[in-house]
Formats: structure tokens, sequence, C-alpha cells
């Protein structure tokens, strides 16, 4: 009896019933269009609170102020939400492709079929768990009638004909499934969702049905080779389905679906071990690793929809904050002690604070060395506070320099800021022998200008010649002539008679203590006669700032006689 397996019938069936399923979800969306109903109204301590059908819980005071998420931050009320729950059931049809390892295609040649799965998950927000069912099947090739079967290579053993080979009856592999596991819902935006099922179960597996045989003795007939379903079918498997789905309502969402699974198929083999010298045919198992991919459509329908409820509640008001003030000091800041003193300091300071009662101080005493560890810390409800005797303060040679800070406390709830003074001991005067100093004499600075030459002031030196002698000499009757038209117009700022040149140019400037001219030893004397202009300030005692000019006056030095300095005075000499 041949069995014959419509592929065609199946694919029709199926894209009916996804049609259906379209048209009922369009349908059901109208409903969701209805606007929610108010179910429940309750009002209590002001405050309003309303429940619609569809599960929104919206609580509004007194004065019309809906509590939105501004409102939380900003007073009393606590909401707390649980999460959403549904269900979800999933419809995929499409295309199933057999992945297998290397070699095993060739055992059962199996080719592309169909697959239909239906999965049905209750979520609790984003995560669920659930239920998944299918069936899928897979062709088998013409390939297995070729020369690379095992139908072919057993015909060549035997010595029998392809022409004289029978095939006998094909079935299909098929997969029946039935799986569990979690789910993950992700939503994309407002419209798009991303469905993952994870699920672990079992797999009922037919392998496929083919084989051959040949006429023998007596009108019977001889098999050559036959592959057919093993008796232990139940498997263990996985599977991944991945949803890309579009929400076309609030319930109804349709997209795209991609699987993958892995599974393992016992077979058995009739007619596998036939050899030239025995025509024996045994029948043995095999199990090989069956695996693939789907791809098709997918139709997802929600129902069961509860939606989180929001709990408020009403908050008792915050207590009123625990504030430290900052207490004032009273007494003396900076207080200096002299050396040997016994004196102990005493501290006190005032509350600023409005209930004082409430209040404690602790008072901390450093040494001012840098290490920042108090020597003596006291906590007194007192204002005032005296140092106990066994608290040292260093007095010896040096001096030993204190500071302390004072904090107010309420309750152990808070701690204000410290107000911190000082205080300390002065160190053991040292004796120190005066010796009386000499008194500081006075100083000038004084500068040499110039340097002009002079051939005739004050008669020259002896057996001195100027080198031009016709330029000096003037007859007797010329001088007459010449006197009056001097004494017309005076210039009291010409050089001086037989002065030929003369220059401002700084030559020499020093410091001394003696303020009357000299030629300094390590000035150069003029190669000739000269004219110089000499300067003298006094300088000032503390800084050697120049604080006045003492004398500005010129001079004549010859070089052969350099300690004969001539004054010149200001105004010309009456001949």
């Amino acid at each position: 009896m041949k069995q014959i397996f419509s592929g065609n019938s199946l694919s029709k069936r199926l894209f009916m019933g996804l049609l259906t399923c379209l048209a009922v979800g369009h349908i059901a969306s109208a409903q969701d269009l209805t606007k929610p109903t108010v179910v429940s109204s309750l009002t209590d301590n002001g405050i309003t609170t309303t429940t619609y059908s569809n599960g929104q819980v919206v609580k509004t005071v007194a004065d019309g102020y809906y509590l939105d998420s501004a409102f939380y931050k900003n007073s009393n009320v606590l909401r707390s939400t649980k999460a959403k729950q549904y269900w979800k059931i999933t419809d995929r049809i499409g295309i199933a492709i057999p992945i297998c390892r290397d070699g095993e295609d060739k055992t059962l040649f199996l080719t592309p079929g169909g697959y239909n799965s239906l999965s049905v998950n209750h979520f609790w927000g984003k995560i669920g768990l659930g239920l998944m069912g299918g069936y899928q099947n897979f062709n088998v090739s013409d390939d297995y009638k070729g020369v690379d079967g095992q139908i072919s290579k057993n015909a060549k053993m035997l010595g029998i004909s392809p022409s004289a080979l029978k095939y006998d009856t094909q079935g299909n592999y098929e997969d029946f499934y039935l799986l569990i596991g979690p789910a993950v819902a992700l939503p994309i935006g407002k419209k798009f969702n991303i469905d993952i099922d994870l699920k672990g179960g079992l797999f009922n597996s037919s392998a496929a049905r083919f084989g051959a045989v040949t006429a023998g003795a007596l009108g019977a007939d001889q098999l050559v080779f036959r592959t057919s379903p093993s008796a232990s079918k139940n498997q263990l498997g996985g599977f991944l389905s991945v949803d890309f789905l579009y929400n076309i309502t609030k319930k109804w969402a349709v997209g795209l679906n991609a699987q993958g699974f892995i599974t393992s198929t016992p077979y058995t083999v009739t007619g596998g071990d036939v050899t030239p010298t025995s025509t024996r045919v045994l029948t043995r198992e095999y199990t090989r690793t069956h695996g693939g991919i789907n791809f098709g459509l997918a139709l997802s329908h929600t129902f069961g929809e509860k939606i989180g409820n929001t709990i408020y509640s009403l908050l008792p008001p915050p207590p009123a904050p625990v504030i430290c003030a900052i207490p004032t000091l009273q007494g003396e800041n900076g207080m200096m002690y002299d050396n040997g003193s016994t004196t102990i300091p005493s501290f006190r300071w005032k509350s600023t604070s409005a209930t004082p009662e409430n209040e404690e101080y602790i008072y901390k005493l450093y040494k001012a060395d840098g290490s920042g560890t108090p020597i003596y810390q006291q906590t007194t409800k007192n204002t005032n506070l005296n140092l106990p005797a066994n608290v040292a303060l260093v007095n010896g040679d040096d001096c030993s320099f204190y500071y302390y800070t004072v904090q107010s406390s309420v309750e152990g709830k808070c701690l204000s800021e410290a107000i911190a003074a000082s205080f300390g001991y002065k160190s053991k005067p040292v004796p120190q022998n005066i010796v009386p100093t000499k008194p500081v004499e006075d100083q000038y600075i004084f500068k040499i200008f110039g340097g002009s030459s002079a051939t005739r002031y004050f008669g020259g030196t002896e057996g001195y010649r100027p080198r031009r002698k016709a330029t000096y000499a003037k007859p007797a009757d010329a001088v007459v002539v010449a006197k009056p038209k001097k004494r017309l117009v005076p210039r009291r700022k010409k050089s001086a008679a037989g002065v030929t040149t003369y220059s401002t140019t700084i030559n020499y400037e020093n410091v001394a203590t003696n303020p009357k001219i000299k030629w300094p030893s390590d000035l150069p004397l003029p190669k000739n006669p000269s004219i110089y202009e000499y300067e003298v300030q006094r300088l000032n005692a503390g800084d050697c700032k120049p604080t006045g000019q003492v004398a500005k006056y010129k001079f004549y030095i010859d070089p052969k006689n350099p300690t004969d300095i001539r004054i010149i005075p200001d105004k010309p000499r009456k001949k």
C-alpha cells in the first residue's frame, strides 16, 4: 500500500488559518478604542482616588491638582507600582530548512519543508514563562535513487540492473514537539516589539521512509535496501524563536519570525551490510544529529491583561531639621602671658541658639605645632571652662603657642562649625651686650665732567709753549680796541680765556667722605693743562641715595703739577 503526503494541502490550511487570525484581530481592535470608565471614586483626607476600567489610578488633591511625577518628587506622597501581567499567544508559520553535520545529509536526503508552531506565555512585565508546541516536516530528495545512495550501491554489489529495481513507499521526515521555557518581550517604541522564546523539551521525530526491491523467486519481492523510522521516536531537544512584531492594535501584532532548533533522530536501516558472498538482509538502528532553521510570519494576541496597580501612601510630615548654631567666644583672643607666669587661662563663650538648654559644647585644645591632634578635649553643657591641673602647658624658655575650638551639638544629631581662638606664653628674654657704635661719617658722591684744553688760564706753566703761536699773538693797538666790545656784551657762560674745547662727559664718579676736591689716583692725568667741572652731592645714611647738591664748580689742573688744583670762579676776573 502506497502512502502519499501532499505538501500543498498542508500549506493551504496554514495560510487560511493565518488569514482567519488577522480578521479576528481587526474585529477585536474596535473594542480597544472605547474610553475607559470610572470604576470607583474615594475621597480621604482631602485626596480623591479615582480608579478606571483599564486599571489606571489617578489621585487629585482638594484644589484639583493632579499628583503627577513632579508632585511625587516635591511632596510626601509615596508611589509604588506592581508589574503589568498578561497572556500572549503567538502562531508562527513558514519554511523549515534542515541543517545536518557533514556526511549525514546523504543518509536521509532531506530538503526544506514547512513548519507551524504555537506558543502561550504568561508575562510579568517583560519576563514570561510558557509552552510551545508545533509541527514541522522535511521532504526527501530523489537523490536517494542516484549512484551515491545505498540502493544503487547494494544493486551493484548484488549484480542487479538498475532498471530491475522497484522503489518502495516514500514518507517525509516529521517532527512533533512540546516544549517549556522562559520568554522575554522587549518593546521598541510604541509600535514595535521583539519577543524571544527559549524552550526545551520533547521531540517526537519520524525519520524518512524510502527503499527498493527487485523481483525474486516464485514471484516474491527481494529487498535491496530500506530506511524507516525507529521505534524510539521521543528525544530531547531545544528551540529558540525570535519574533519581530508590529502592533496593529493594542492586543494584536503581526511580524516576522526566525527559529533555530536542535535534537537527535533515531532511524533503522535494512540491507546496509549486503556483500557479494552473503545476501542476508540485516536491520540496524542508527542515531543522527538533527537541526535546522525556520523563517516565516508570526501573529500574536494578548489577553487577560492586568495593568499594574499604583499604590499611593500618605507619609507623615518630616520632622523639623535639627540645626546647631555656632557659639560666640568671649574674652581675650591672642593673649600672650609673660615667661614664667603661672596663670592658667579660662575660656568663655555664649550660645546663639534659640534653645540653648538643648545644647552641649565640645571644647578641644591644640598645641600650635602642626600636629592637628588635641591635647585636651571635654564635652560640657556650661558656657565656661577652666583647664584641670593635670593639663600641663609648656612654659619653658621658648615661646609656647596654643589654640582651641568650641562647637555646639544638639542631641548628637548635628554639629556646628568650629570657632577658634589662640593664646601663648612669651619666651625667656636673652641678655644682650650692647657695643657702642661709632658715629656714621657723612658720605658724598662726586663726579668729574669735561676735560677742556686750557693754554693760558692762570698764565699757564713755565716752559709750556702752545703749538700755534700765531693764533694767540695780538698787536698792541688792537688790545685797546677789543676791550670796550667785551664789556658791552658780557658772556658769562663762555669758556674761560685760553679754553679751546669743553665737554660734559662724565669722566669719573666715586663715593668719598671728604667733599674737598682732589684728583683721583685711579684717573689718568690729561696730557695738557685742562679745565674740568666738579660736582658733589651728599648721600643719605639709610639708603645711600643723593639728598642734595653740596658744590659744583670748575677747576684747572696742570699735568706737570697735579697737586696745584685751582678753582675757576663763576665771574670772570677783572684786569
